[in-house]
């Protein structure tokens, strides 16, 4: 028997309100607890007048949180928005005192949010989470470590042992671009050039004929060869060849237009140097038989993105920012952040005295891949009682001791925190692909990328904290047996 329900258009009387109805074992409950706010508040503010004039600023906490929510959850701008309209936890999480159905912002804010926040504010927000976190963790009859965090400069050198372990490694993280091919980008930078054209001639009130551009001829050399990608590589050079002398006589053509109406709006000269840049560069690499050059122009959009050659299965070549990362107890830094390739093997002493100033003294052991093990890290290493894992320089010995193949084999596993915590940040938190398109908001994102990583390690850290510390463990062998009921301890 099916009996129909009945519809009722009319909306329920449902009250949300916050005081005493939010569930506390919430993750954004938890979460809103654990985030120093306090932290950038300043930062934030600096970006507003001081006097008493204006609009009334969103304060630090819906900014910030907007941004961890939007990494966390792997939303859109829009999306953010909704959901926090849908959601009373998220706004119990941006501050609210109690639940509305409007939007509090706009999806267009979470781009000034990005540019109010830099990188270094978040990696300074980062550092100290790191540290709440760890001191969180021990309990309150434990001294604590590493001689009460004195300095170095306070504490005596010789006496310090060498005491914990670095996990070191560099990933890409990839621009929201297509895949760049010179054809692609040099007929983009053409059409760009005649669309400059038509603006200027509308600015100055040019009557005379529009210049001769020979559009359609290049539209249609263009898709004779993007159409039959397995046309020969002298068709293609043809093509780029034409393409380019279609921008330099385009370019001419602008610099005339330029004279004559005096000046222009700054964005588009900046596209026009930007223009210019591409096609020296394109034209260099033509005329030398070369498919390499120093500060390579990949998008036109994005031009601050630089080729990363990373020599992955699948992604020999990705386009983003390359970055070192450092990991310690499950709790990720950046360390270094460069839209240029570079070398991450010396960035390993660095990332050690860094250590040392935060900690009084160097890291008993460093796990890297081989990349960071050349000599004059080897050297470093051996001078201040630091193990650097991996095999030894030189031929392979042929008789090998037991036990360093058996600490060669812990130190290969450990290491494998650190490709899970990109493997993380990549798949669930947004690093794959950084869609924002600033140079600044998207070295804002990878930053909070991280920071959101850590929250998620911190709140999971309190939960198996006190499952192992008040609930009993049932050993099978050597592994615990824990209980599917962990994620609502008290």
């Amino acid at each position: 028997m099916y009996r129909k329900t009945c519809q009722n258009k009319e909306l329920p009387e449902i009250g949300l309100y916050f005081a005493g109805r939010l569930n506390p074992e919430n993750r954004w409950v938890k979460m809103a607890d654990l985030v120093p706010w306090e932290e950038v508040e300043s930062e934030y503010a600096r970006h507003f007048k001081s006097h008493g004039r204006g609009e009334v600023a969103l304060n630090v906490r819906i900014a910030l949180g907007a941004l961890l929510i939007k990494e966390i959850l792997g939303l859109s701008d829009r999306e953010v928005v909704e959901s926090v309209i849908e959601n009373p936890y998220l706004q119990y999480f941006l501050g609210f005192k109690s639940f509305q159905t409007k939007a509090p912002f706009s999806a267009s804010l979470l781009t000034h949010f990005r540019k109010r926040l830099p990188r270094e504010v978040v990696m300074s927000l980062n550092d100290k989470i790191i540290e709440l976190a760890q001191n969180s963790m021990r309990p309150e009859d434990d001294p604590p470590p590493d001689g009460g965090g004195v300095p170095p400069e306070h504490s005596n050198s010789s006496e310090e042992e060498n005491s914990g372990t670095i996990l070191m490694d560099a990933t890409c993280a990839p621009a929201d671009i297509r895949y760049p091919t010179d054809l692609n980008l040099v007929n983009e930078a053409r059409e760009l050039t005649e669309t400059v054209i038509d603006k200027l001639r509308g600015q100055c009130g040019d009557r005379n004929p529009r210049p001769r551009t020979k559009r359609e001829i290049c539209r249609k050399r263009y898709l004779e060869i993007i159409k039959h990608p397995k046309c020969g590589v002298s068709k293609r050079r043809r093509a780029l060849r034409f393409l380019l002398n279609a921008i330099r006589r385009n370019l001419e053509f602008i610099a005339k237009l330029r004279d004559r109406c005096g000046n222009i709006p700054q964005i588009i000269a900046e596209q026009l140097i930007l223009i210019r840049n591409l096609y020296d560069q394109q034209r260099t690499m033509l005329d030398n038989h070369s498919r390499r050059i120093d500060e390579r122009i990949v998008s036109l959009h994005q031009p601050h993105v630089r080729p990363i050659v990373r020599g992955k299965a699948g992604h020999e070549t990705e386009f983003g920012a390359k970055l070192t990362v450092s990991l310690e107890n499950g709790y990720a830094r950046i360390e270094r952040l460069s839209w240029n390739a570079y070398n991450e093997g010396g960035d390993l002493q660095m990332i050690c005295e860094r250590y040392r100033a935060r900690t009084g003294h160097y890291p008993e052991a460093v796990l890297a891949d081989k990349l960071f093990r050349n000599r004059e890290n080897l050297r470093y290493c051996a001078g201040h009682g630091i193990r650097l894992s991996g095999p030894r320089l030189g031929r392979p010995a042929k008789i090998v001791n037991p036990e360093f193949l058996k600490q060669q084999l812990a130190d290969n596993s450990a290491r494998n925190a650190i490709e899970g915590k990109f493997g993380q940040c990549k798949r669930r938190l947004g690093l794959g692909r950084v869609m924002a398109r600033r140079r600044d908001c998207s070295e804002t994102v990878i930053a909070m990328t991280f920071l959101a990583a850590n929250l998620i390690r911190w709140l999971w850290n309190m939960e198996t904290f006190w499952l192992f510390r008040f609930r009993p463990l049932f050993f099978m062998g050597r592994e615990p047996l824990i209980m599917p009921f962990f994620q609502n301890a008290a």
